[in-house]
């Protein structure tokens, strides 16, 4: 393979990879090309699989390449286009694809894009003026019905764009590694953004509990309140009970479809704090949340029988 002009290099799972040459001149029609890596075993390191330009009569500016990534299936490969902001291609044939995400704002010029490898999570990075987001950070499954989590870098001291090629996500997908650099480019900055920040809230409300009779059955009623879409599975609460230094793990408490839930339990049978742990572990597009419970167990009240004279 040879090449006048700087080719970018992106691999993908499976031996893909695709091969962006740069513009050489605003009027360049370059072409991107999908690969798969070979063992070489009929003498060609490379599986030739489908290639694109962004425009094929010559009306219209070509691909002004600033990233790609693929898809943690290699279904799909995103391009950060100069031109045309996120273009999706098909990521063993190079076929345009329908683009379902929220792009960046308008007149966000576009740096970076990002898959995670565990297949959750689609970033797009960009250079932006003003206070218009540098970074959205997204469900990589379009059908998730969720406004993304959108940043914006204008700070002094910590950068006012993305640069180009500047996102990768660890390799749990837990983390999103961004670097950005002032407007000059002559200083830079690594940003670590947890992806869990993108997750709709969960919280514990209007928690209540009955009487608190030491070695008596004790009650706690609540709701567990889940923003955006409703859970796949219904949740379910855990729960910690602490008496002074011994820690039992109690039953785990249903949900129901308003977000109630009843506790009952029976206090130890002695006078003081008790303290009940009400934790939900999250769920696919819902954050984790926990709640403390301090509950004050009062002494048997003694029934006294009076004998008639």
């Amino acid at each position: 393979m040879y090449s006048s002009s700087p080719i970018h290099l992106e691999g993908g799972p499976g031996g893909l990879l695709v091969t962006a040459p740069e513009r050489w001149s605003p009027t360049a029609d370059p072409d991107l090309g999908i690969y798969r890596v070979a063992d070489g075993a009929d003498g060609n390191l490379l599986e030739f699989l489908g290639e694109r330009r962004f425009t094929e009569d010559g009306t219209d500016r070509g691909m002004d390449f600033r990233d790609a990534d693929f898809s943690a299936d290699g279904s799909v490969l995103a391009v950060a286009d100069g031109v045309r902001g996120t273009v999706l291609l098909g990521g063993q044939d190079a076929r345009f694809l329908e683009n379902p995400y929220a792009p960046l704002p308008e007149g966000v010029a576009p740096t970076a894009v990002a898959f995670s490898p565990d297949g959750k999570w689609f970033a797009q990075g960009g250079a932006a003026s003003g206070d218009a987001a540098d970074l959205t950070l997204a469900f990589a499954d379009p059908s998730v019905e969720r406004q993304p989590l959108r940043i914006s870098f204008e700070d002094e001291a910590a950068g006012h764009r993305v640069v180009p090629r500047g996102m990768e996500f660890s390799g749990d997908g837990q983390q999103l590694f961004v670097v950005t650099s002032n407007q000059e480019g002559t200083r830079f900055w690594l940003h670590t953004i947890q992806t869990r920040e993108a997750l709709a809230p969960s919280r514990f409300v209007d928690v209540t509990h009955g009487p608190a009779v030491a070695g008596g059955p004790f009650r706690v009623t609540g709701r567990l309140d889940l923003d955006g879409l409703a859970p796949t599975e219904a949740p379910r609460i855990t729960v910690q009970r602490l008496n002074g230094l011994e820690v039992a793990d109690l039953p785990s408490v249903p949900v129901a479809e308003d977000g109630t839930f009843v506790l009952e339990d029976v206090l130890p049978d002695r006078v003081g704090d008790v303290h009940y742990v009400l934790g939900y572990a999250g769920d696919e597009v819902h954050y984790r949340s926990e709640h403390w419970l301090v509950v004050d167990t009062v002494k048997a009240s003694n029934t006294v029988t009076r004998g008639g004279r």
